[in-house]
């Protein structure tokens, strides 16, 4: 950073603090398993002094401008004026006045948002921001972007406010929450940015304090006001066994007047749940045809959420105790947070339906894909982990396989019965229209250096069979810890025009001089996703920019960042296009 001119200067260490911040946020999000290209810029207002700019941003590209946040002053002073609290009183002059600033504060914040998301060439990127913060002469917003498809496939509620508390509706949004306010509070400090730590704690803190959040407001859904510390309990009870076997069962969260429950058994007595032992005990009597009640305090019964439950309310929610130390949230069947030895994440035994519907779409053009999906669906429910194999020539590979599988005459299942077909040992397998022709299967193949020794055998025979290249099949793998894989993984298809815009745009900034290498390294890294993509010449005319602007750092700032040349991938062809 040595000798850069901040043209809209605010404070000294304001481009340290934003990629000291970046590469943080970057943290968060894999440690959540997500990887939504997060930017950050920082956003100033000035209140004091006088300055060349009256809005300053400091940002990682060039693309954002001081007249582009004009009309958030007015924006905000609307939004301000129509807030449903608005005309709230309080008797307490400073409890008004904190009122009234608070409602500023958050209009500006979402004038800010919302002035962002209609810029030309933002509409693929969702905005979070923090409220401001005092430093210097600005008025300052920390405000983090992430890609909206990548935001789209994270599992959710709906829900955002729940009698006048905001609700986060995942955990991805409760981690940016914690995110945004750690790094608001940073700003508070003298300096910011002069050290390397921005938010003060780790990646696996931050998602721990925001699955605490997260769930707290998830219990606020559920009608109970006090969960600060359920997620702790249910990492008790998920730790705890019974009678020397791994604890399992359900438990609803759900108020006990709801009408949405109907009872099997009522306890005369509700039992405290902060009563491991007892809850535990509890648990082991949930099953099939009834499941544990609680309204977050108290257990108060057995039974199950009724048909005819509206999932539009939001307002029954269930933990599902997998195996030892591992439970899950979800609700109406929609995973939203799994929890394995005190660690969370986001759920990953979700099936990436997009994916599976684009593979079998492109492996079996005459395919029924609806059929196809809801036995993929069926086969997640799974107890003990499963397989769904789906074979372009599955009577044939019913006949290969038959010594270690049982061939069946085709017919198409319902969807219990493949959930009932898949809890035995051994792979479903159906042709292209949805007909099963063999059940108990037993994939072959032989060991070509692939897999992984740290998965089980369920995928590792998968991936040996494919291996072994049979006739053209996808198989859906359900582990028994929770991972789902389709395979084969191959690349998605793309929009040849974004390829190529992608090289055009790295090659016009490698071109600059002075080169600005923040951004034409952000260019790199777009280029590099779209690696197997690249023809030769596309290969050879990046290698080349790439390896002059490296050299040119190198005379700059006796700095070089090394990086292999890209190649054209063998395996592309046109049915990678969109």
């Amino acid at each position: 950073m040595a000798g850069r001119y901040i043209e809209q200067f605010m404070w000294g260490y304001q481009s340290h603090f934003r990629m000291a911040l970046n590469v943080e946020v970057n943290s968060v999000l894999d440690s959540l398993g997500i990887h939504g290209e997060p930017r950050t810029i920082l956003v100033g207002f000035q209140v004091a002094g006088q300055h060349e700019f009256d809005i300053c941003i400091e940002q990682g590209e060039g693309n954002l401008h001081p007249s582009d946040f004009a009309g958030v002053q007015q924006l905000a002073g609307q939004k301000y004026d129509d807030h449903p609290e608005h005309n709230v009183f309080h008797s307490h002059p400073q409890a008004q006045e904190n009122h009234q600033l608070r409602l500023r504060r958050s209009a500006w914040t979402e004038a800010l948002k919302e002035a962002l998301a209609s810029l030309p060439g933002q509409e693929k990127r969702v905005f979070f921001a923090a409220n401001s913060v005092r430093v210097g002469d600005y008025l300052v917003h920390v405000v983090i972007s992430v890609d909206q498809a990548v935001l789209a496939r994270v599992p959710q509620i709906k829900t955002t406010t729940r009698d006048r508390f905001a609700i986060y509706p995942s955990l991805f949004h409760s981690a940016m929450g914690r995110v945004l306010k750690l790094a608001a509070q940073s700003l508070y400090l003298p300096e910011p940015g002069a050290g390397l730590n921005i938010l003060g704690v780790s990646s696996s803190e931050v998602v721990r304090t925001a699955t605490e959040s997260f769930v707290r407001d998830i219990m606020y859904c559920s009608g109970y006001w006090f969960g600060s510390n359920t997620d702790l309990l249910m990492n008790n009870l998920a730790a705890l066994p019974y009678e020397g076997r791994t604890g399992s069962g359900r438990l609803v969260f759900a108020p006990s007047y709801s009408p949405a429950i109907d009872f099997v058994v009522k306890l005369h007595s509700p039992v405290d749940i902060r009563k491991p032992l007892a809850v535990r005990k509890l648990l082991e009597a949930s099953g099939p045809s009834a499941d544990v009640l609680s309204d977050g305090e108290k257990v108060y019964g057995l039974g199950h959420i009724r048909a005819d439950y509206d999932p539009a309310t939001e307002t029954i929610f269930v933990v599902t105790f997998t195996t030892r130390g591992a439970w899950e949230l979800s609700h109406a069947d929609v995973p939203l947070l799994a929890v394995k030895d005190g660690v969370p994440s986001l759920p990953t035994r979700i099936l990436d339906e997009d994916y599976f519907c684009d593979l079998v779409d492109r492996l079996f053009p005459e395919c029924d894909t609806v059929a196809l999906l809801e036995a993929a669906r069926a086969a997640g429910d799974h107890r003990h982990g499963a397989m769904l194999v789906i074979s372009s020539s599955a009577a044939e590979e019913a006949q290969r396989l038959s010594p270690q599988a049982w061939s069946v005459e085709p017919t198409c299942l319902p969807p219990e019965l493949v959930t009932q077909l898949t809890d035995m040992d051994g792979a479903l397998l159906m042709d292209p229209s949805g007909q099963c022709h063999a059940i108990g299967v037993i994939l072959d193949g032989t060991a070509r250096g692939e897999g992984d020794p740290a998965r089980g055998s369920r995928f590792n025979n998968a991936v040996r069979y494919l291996g072994s290249e049979p006739p053209s099949a996808v198989v859906v793998v359900y582990s028994a810890d929770g991972g789902v894989d389709i395979l084969p993984q191959l690349p998605p298809r793309v929009h040849k025009e974004d390829v190529d815009e992608a090289v055009a745009s790295f090659l016009e900034f490698a071109a600059q001089r002075p080169p600005n290498f923040e951004i034409t390294y952000h260019a790199w890294e777009i280029v590099q996703s779209f690696s197997f993509y690249l023809s030769q010449d596309q290969c050879d005319a990046v290698n080349r920019a790439r390896e002059e602007l490296e050299d040119l750092r190198m005379a700059e700032t006796g700095m070089k960042v090394e990086g292999g040349s890209l190649k054209p991938h063998p395996a592309m062809n046109k049915t990678y296009w969109i």
